[in-house]
């Protein structure tokens, strides 16, 4: 790993403590998928397409059921009608199960009781969903959240992006740098000159684990004269646990822990 040492450090960690999917993976296990085509599509077709899918006449609070995208899209709530593995906090679930006299579906004929075990069973199973088309949920209309959402980044398959060109191009040392040094000089903004490398060490300590380095640590890297030296520090606190209880915080907020 090679760094500048302007790189912002926050950056480097923001990208490397990106989310995994919330939803489950959709190349789901045979079995899981064998379940989903008996149980599971059968019924979304027949109790729930009229009114949750591209071919009813009006999309019903915006939220489509015939793709998996539309799922997780979850409507005019903009929230994941299911949460993989866990029925009980899943909309979807809660709605069929006609527990709340404000939100039950279908709204004039429950499911029978099987047929709610069976959609319970299929999301404690990971909610596993053979349907890959993006491009499905995009139908529901000019200006809808659901097409808005087909278009955003996620949904994107990845392609090859060319770095951008700079005017300070001795200052990148990569790629990367490329991509932050383009958005600095669009607003105005020139690099500074290096850190020194006590500045360096605090930076990247605090960034990475949210604390100051130790004195040891800051003696270790002072004294390391080799080109290496700070690709050691990062990868060092990229390792600790430091770090993964600095990150994981965040993101238990967001999952309400």
């Amino acid at each position: 790993m090679s760094l500048n040492q302007n790189f912002p450090v926050s950056l480097l960690a923001v990208l490397i403590a990106a989310a995994p999917s919330l939803a489950a993976d959709s190349s789901a296990p045979s079995e899981g998928t064998e379940f989903f085509e008996a149980k599971i599509r059968p019924l979304f077709a027949d109790r729930c397409y009229s009114c949750h899918s591209a071919k009813a006449e009006a999309i019903k609070a915006e939220f489509r059921l015939d793709s998996r995208p539309g799922l997780l899209l979850g409507g005019k709530s903009k929230k994941p009608a299911i949460v993989p593995g866990d029925p009980d906090n899943s909309p979807l679930i809660h709605a069929v199960r006609w527990t709340d006299p404000d939100f039950q579906m279908p709204p004039k004929h429950k499911l029978d009781d099987s047929q709610i075990a069976d959609l319970v069973q299929w999301v404690k199973q990971g909610a596993p969903d053979p349907r890959t088309e993006v491009t499905a949920i995009a139908s529901a209309g000019p200006g809808n959240p659901a097409e808005v959402a087909a278009k955003f980044w996620c949904f994107q398959p990845p392609k090859e992006t060319a770095p951008p060109a700079v005017k300070h191009e001795g200052w990148a040392h990569g790629p990367i740098d490329q991509f932050v040094l383009a958005k600095m000089e669009e607003k105005g903004l020139a690099p500074v000159k290096p850190a020194d490398k006590r500045t360096l060490i605090r930076r990247a300590t605090f960034d990475l684990t949210g604390l100051p380095p130790t004195p040891e640590e800051i003696d270790a890297f002072l004294s390391d004269e080799s080109p290496q030296g700070f690709e050691k520090v990062i990868d060092r606190l990229l390792a600790s646990t430091a770090y993964g209880e600095c990150w994981g915080r965040h993101w238990l907020d967001v999952v309400r822990y």
